[in-house]
C-alpha cells in the first residue's frame, strides 16, 4: 500500500448514489417504525421512531470513521478488534448479559444496551478477510482449513450459546463466501456444505426425508467424480455424508426448544396456530391483507391492532406489505437490488485480495440478513431474529450496518486508489 498516513486524504471519490439508497431505506425505514408504534408510544421523544432517528444520526458518525481510516490499520487492527468482540460474547455465554425472551444476548452499560453479536460480524469479517486474503485453501489439503476454521468456530460456539442460531448462519454464510474468493469452486464448496445438507433432508419430520438424502448422495457422488478427486476421498466425503445423515435425531436434540418449535411451525404452521405458527399466519394475513397497493401509511389491522408481534423489529416488512402492498413490496427489493449491486461493484476497483474479501463478506451479511428476513415473514423459511437492514428497528443493528456501509465506502476508494497505481 501507498502511503503511511492514518487517514484518506480529502479528495475521497464517494458513490453517492450508494449513500443516498442508504438514506432512502433507512427514511422508509423509521416512517415504518413510526406507523406500527405511533399508537402505543404517544410521547415522541421516548418513541422508537425517534431513538432509530438517533442511531441513525450515531451510525453515520461511525460510517465516517470507519470510512476514513486507512486499510493497512484495518488490517493491523482485524486481529486485536476480533479477539476484543470474542471477549465480549464470551460474558455474554457465561451469563454476563441481559436476557430477553429466552437468550442473554445484551450488555447493558445503563445509558445504552449493546448486542456484542451484531459488531462480532464485523471484527469476524475483517478478521477472516485478513487471513484468507494471504491464504489460499484447498479442498485437498485439509491443514489449509485450520485457522479460518478456528478463526470461524470461536464466535459461531459463542453465539450459539446464547442461543443465537440465525445469528451464528451469518458467520457461516461469510466464511462460505470467504472460501470462494479464497479458491474452492462453486462445486468446492457443494461438498464442503454436502454433510450439513445430509443433516437437514435425513431429518424424518421432512416430507419425503429418505428420498432427498439419497438424491443428494447421488449428486455428491456425481460431483466428485466429475471432479475427478482422490478415492480415498471419496470414500471419505461419502461417509461422512452417511454419518451426517443417521446422526441428525442427534443434531435435532441438541436444539433448544424454541429453535424446534420455529423448525415444525414452518413445517405446518396450522399445527399450533395461537402459539407457535401466530407469528408466521398473522404475517402472511397482514401482507396478503395489502393487496396490490396496500391500505395506506398508518392503516391496517394488524399492525395497528397489534395482532402482528414484533411488528417493528423481526416482522417490518409485514407492515410494509399491509401498508404499501405488493408493489411497495417490490419497490424495496428493487432499493436492496440497487444496493448490492453498487456494493459488490466495488470489486471492479481493485486488485487487492483484502478489499475483495471486505467487500464480498460485507455484501453477504446484508444479503442473508435481507433473504432470511423476509423469506421468513412470508413463511418460506422458519422464524428466526434477524433483522432487515436499515428497515427494522434496534439500536445496534442500526449501528453495524452503517459500519458495514462505512467499510464499503472506505474500499470503493481504495480500490479506486489501487487501480490508478496499477494502471
Amino acid at each position: 500500500m501507498r502511503g503511511s498516513g492514518r487517514f484518506l486524504n480529502s479528495k475521497m471519490k464517494i458513490d453517492w448514489l450508494f449513500l443516498v439508497l442508504v438514506f432512502v431505506l433507512t427514511c422508509i425505514g423509521i416512517s415504518l417504525v413510526y406507523s406500527a408504534t405511533v399508537n402505543s408510544e404517544p410521547i415522541w421523544h421516548t418513541s422508537r421512531w425517534f431513538r432509530q432517528i438517533i442511531y441513525f444520526f450515531g451510525g453515520c458518525a461511525l460510517a465516517t470513521l470507519f470510512a476514513v481510516v486507512r486499510i493497512d490499520y484495518w488490517q493491523r487492527l482485524a486481529f486485536p478488534l476480533y479477539f476484543l468482540t470474542i471477549a465480549a460474547l464470551a460474558f455474554v455465554a457465561l451469563g454476563g448479559g441481559d436476557a430477553a425472551k429466552g437468550a442473554g444476548r445484551w450488555i447493558d452499560f445503563g445509558f445504552i444496551k449493546i448486542q456484542p453479536s451484531e459488531f462480532a460480524k464485523i471484527s469476524f469479517l475483517i478478521a477472516m478477510s485478513k487471513w484468507l486474503s494471504t491464504h489460499r485453501v484447498n479442498l485437498l489439503q485439509p491443514k489449509t482449513f485450520v485457522m479460518p476454521a478456528v478463526i470461524f468456530i470461536v464466535p459461531f460456539a459463542l453465539v450459539l450459546k446464547q442461543p443465537d442460531l440465525s445469528t451464528a448462519l451469518v458467520f457461516t454464510a461469510v466464511t462460505i463466501v470467504g472460501f470462494y474468493w479464497a479458491g474452492l469452486t462453486v462445486l468446492d464448496l457443494c461438498l464442503l456444505l454436502s454433510p450439513g445438507a445430509s443433516i437437514i433432508l435425513s431429518y424424518p419430520h421432512i416430507p419425503y426425508s429418505q428420498v432427498l438424502w439419497g438424491v443428494l448422495l447421488c449428486v455428491v457422488f456425481l460431483v466428485l467424480l466429475f471432479r475427478k478427486m482422490p478415492k480415498k476421498f471419496v470414500i471419505f466425503i461419502l461417509t461422512l455424508n452417511i454419518v451426517c445423515g443417521y446422526a441428525s435425531t442427534m443434531a435435532w436434540n441438541s436444539l433448544e426448544p424454541h429453535q424446534r418449535d420455529r423448525v415444525m411451525t414452518f413445517v405446518d404452521p396450522m399445527r399450533d396456530p395461537r402459539g407457535a405458527g401466530y407469528q408466521v399466519i398473522q404475517s402472511e394475513v397482514a401482507i396478503g391483507s395489502g393487496g396490490l397497493f396496500g391500505k395506506g401509511f398508518g392503516e391496517g389491522s394488524q399492525t395497528n391492532l397489534a395482532f402482528l408481534p414484533e411488528e417493528h423489529t423481526d416482522f417490518i416488512f409485514s407492515v410494509l406489505g399491509e401498508q404499501f402492498g405488493f408493489v411497495g413490496c417490490v419497490g424495496i427489493l428493487i432499493l436492496y437490488f440497487a444496493f448490492l449491486w453498487r456494493a459488490m461493484s466495488i470489486c471492479r476497483l481493485h486488485l487487492d485480495p483484502f478489499v475483495n474479501h471486505i467487500v464480498s463478506g460485507a455484501c453477504t451479511i446484508f444479503f442473508f440478513h435481507i433473504t432470511v428476513n423476509i423469506s421468513m415473514t412470508l413463511g418460506l423459511m422458519p422464524v428466526t431474529g434477524l433483522p432487515l437492514p436499515f428497515l427494522s428497528y434496534g439500536g445496534s443493528f442500526m449501528l453495524t450496518c452503517m459500519m458495514l456501509v462505512g467499510l464499503l465506502v472506505n474500499m470503493r476508494y481504495q480500490g479506486s486508489q489501487l487501480e490508478s497505481n496499477y494502471n
